[in-house]
Protein backbone atom coordinates (compact mmCIF):
# COMPACT_ATOMS: atom_id res chain seq x y z
CA UNK A 1 0.00 0.00 0.00
CA UNK A 2 1.61 3.38 -0.66
CA UNK A 3 1.45 6.26 1.52
CA UNK A 4 -1.74 8.28 -0.24
CA UNK A 5 -3.66 5.32 0.19
CA UNK A 6 -2.16 4.35 3.39
CA UNK A 7 -3.33 7.63 4.79
CA UNK A 8 -6.79 7.41 2.93
CA UNK A 9 -7.52 4.33 4.60
CA UNK A 10 -6.30 5.81 8.58
CA UNK A 11 -8.76 9.00 8.53
CA UNK A 12 -11.70 6.87 7.10
CA UNK A 13 -11.58 3.86 8.42
CA UNK A 14 -14.05 2.97 11.40
CA UNK A 15 -11.64 1.12 13.30
CA UNK A 16 -8.16 0.46 13.79
CA UNK A 17 -7.19 -2.83 12.49
CA UNK A 18 -4.17 -5.65 12.15
CA UNK A 19 -4.06 -4.99 8.85
CA UNK A 20 -3.42 -1.23 9.31
CA UNK A 21 -1.03 -2.16 12.09
CA UNK A 22 0.72 -3.61 9.50
CA UNK A 23 0.72 -1.49 6.95
CA UNK A 24 1.76 1.00 9.19
CA UNK A 25 5.11 -1.00 9.85
CA UNK A 26 5.61 -1.70 6.24
CA UNK A 27 5.84 2.34 6.19
CA UNK A 28 7.63 3.65 9.02
CA UNK A 29 9.45 0.05 9.32
CA UNK A 30 9.75 0.70 13.35
CA UNK A 31 9.77 -2.88 15.54
CA UNK A 32 8.89 -6.22 15.76
CA UNK A 33 6.54 -7.56 16.68
CA UNK A 34 4.05 -4.91 15.47
CA UNK A 35 2.73 -2.67 18.21
CA UNK A 36 -1.02 -1.78 17.74
CA UNK A 37 -0.60 1.69 15.92
CA UNK A 38 -3.97 1.92 14.96
CA UNK A 39 -5.79 0.44 17.92
CA UNK A 40 -3.16 2.03 20.62
CA UNK A 41 -2.70 5.59 21.59
CA UNK A 42 0.38 4.66 23.79
CA UNK A 43 1.27 2.99 20.68
CA UNK A 44 0.70 5.71 17.82
CA UNK A 45 2.81 7.80 20.03
CA UNK A 46 5.80 5.75 18.98
CA UNK A 47 4.68 7.42 15.44
CA UNK A 48 5.03 11.08 16.49
CA UNK A 49 8.51 12.23 15.15
CA UNK A 50 11.04 13.01 18.04
CA UNK A 51 11.12 17.19 18.37
CA UNK A 52 7.25 17.05 17.89
CA UNK A 53 4.53 17.33 20.15
CA UNK A 54 0.62 16.89 20.25
CA UNK A 55 -0.62 20.05 20.00
CA UNK A 56 -3.72 19.47 20.32
CA UNK A 57 -5.99 15.72 20.40
CA UNK A 58 -9.46 15.87 20.76
CA UNK A 59 -12.93 14.68 19.94
CA UNK A 60 -14.83 16.51 16.79
CA UNK A 61 -18.39 17.03 16.88
CA UNK A 62 -21.45 18.27 15.16
CA UNK A 63 -22.64 20.82 17.31
CA UNK A 64 -25.84 19.39 18.23
CA UNK A 65 -24.61 17.35 21.18
CA UNK A 66 -23.04 14.38 18.88
CA UNK A 67 -19.08 13.32 18.35
CA UNK A 68 -18.19 12.65 15.17
CA UNK A 69 -14.30 11.26 15.28
CA UNK A 70 -11.25 12.77 16.15
CA UNK A 71 -8.78 14.85 14.78
CA UNK A 72 -4.80 15.04 16.20
CA UNK A 73 -2.06 17.77 15.40
CA UNK A 74 1.67 17.83 15.65
CA UNK A 75 3.79 20.74 16.11
CA UNK A 76 7.38 21.26 16.34
CA UNK A 77 8.59 23.66 18.80
CA UNK A 78 11.88 25.02 17.05
CA UNK A 79 9.57 26.17 14.67
CA UNK A 80 7.22 29.51 14.85
CA UNK A 81 5.19 28.41 12.04
CA UNK A 82 4.64 24.98 10.62
CA UNK A 83 4.63 24.76 7.00
CA UNK A 84 4.22 21.14 6.87
CA UNK A 85 0.26 19.45 7.09
CA UNK A 86 1.00 18.49 10.42
CA UNK A 87 -3.03 17.38 11.16
CA UNK A 88 -5.28 15.13 10.44
CA UNK A 89 -9.04 13.15 11.30
CA UNK A 90 -9.78 9.83 12.33
CA UNK A 91 -12.32 7.63 13.69
CA UNK A 92 -10.92 6.87 16.81
CA UNK A 93 -7.57 8.75 18.65
CA UNK A 94 -4.96 6.26 17.64
CA UNK A 95 -6.01 6.60 13.98
CA UNK A 96 -6.07 10.25 14.04
CA UNK A 97 -2.92 10.44 15.59
CA UNK A 98 -1.02 7.76 13.15
CA UNK A 99 -2.28 9.85 9.86
CA UNK A 100 -1.07 12.83 11.66
CA UNK A 101 2.26 11.48 12.37
CA UNK A 102 2.20 10.16 8.62
CA UNK A 103 1.24 13.45 7.35
CA UNK A 104 4.74 14.87 8.63
CA UNK A 105 6.16 12.20 7.72
CA UNK A 106 5.76 12.43 4.16
CA UNK A 107 6.29 16.29 4.62
CA UNK A 108 9.70 16.22 5.74
CA UNK A 109 10.50 13.34 2.71
CA UNK A 110 9.65 15.66 0.26
CA UNK A 111 10.91 18.81 1.59
CA UNK A 112 14.57 18.26 -0.14
CA UNK A 113 17.71 17.98 1.47
CA UNK A 114 16.62 20.04 4.94
CA UNK A 115 13.93 17.72 5.22
CA UNK A 116 15.28 14.77 4.62
CA UNK A 117 18.30 15.55 7.01
CA UNK A 118 15.41 16.03 9.46
CA UNK A 119 13.44 12.77 8.83
CA UNK A 120 16.58 10.61 9.55
CA UNK A 121 17.09 12.91 13.16
CA UNK A 122 13.53 12.57 13.24
CA UNK A 123 13.01 8.94 12.91
CA UNK A 124 16.48 7.58 14.89
CA UNK A 125 17.41 3.71 14.16
CA UNK A 126 16.96 3.13 17.99
CA UNK A 127 12.92 2.82 16.81
CA UNK A 128 14.15 0.33 14.74
CA UNK A 129 14.02 -3.49 14.36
Amino acid sequence: MDNAKLLSALETAAEGSEYLDYAIQRVFGLMKPVPLYSRSVDAALMLVPNGWSILRLGQRHDCHGNFSGWFAELYRARDAVIELPSNSGGATAPLALCAAAMRVRDSLATAGPEGIRSAHETFPERHRA
